[in-house]
């Protein structure tokens, strides 16, 4: 009977190993998959943000619904 004992102790800790792995490779997955999520636009990315307010920028500019000085002040507070 002691012999069993001890293949159920050991079989026990392995349990608990391989739980504990397996819910760090969940939660490493889910960082994964968020991380992507920013990176992708709308979500989180400053960059396609500033990249459009420049466009919407450039676009009053060139109607003429802001002077010169007005587009490069605005275009260097984005920028900055």
């Amino acid at each position: 009977m002691m012999w069993n004992y001890g293949s159920y102790f050991w079989w026990g800790g392995l349990h608990s190993i391989i739980s504990l792995l397996i819910g760090i490779l969940v939660i490493i997955l889910i960082v994964k998959i968020i991380s992507r999520l920013a990176k992708k636009d709308g979500f989180g990315n400053w960059s396609s943000w500033s990249n459009s307010a420049e466009t919407l920028l450039k676009e009053r500019f060139v109607k003429g619904e802001i002077s010169k000085e007005e587009y490069e002040e605005k275009l260097k507070i984005l920028r900055s």
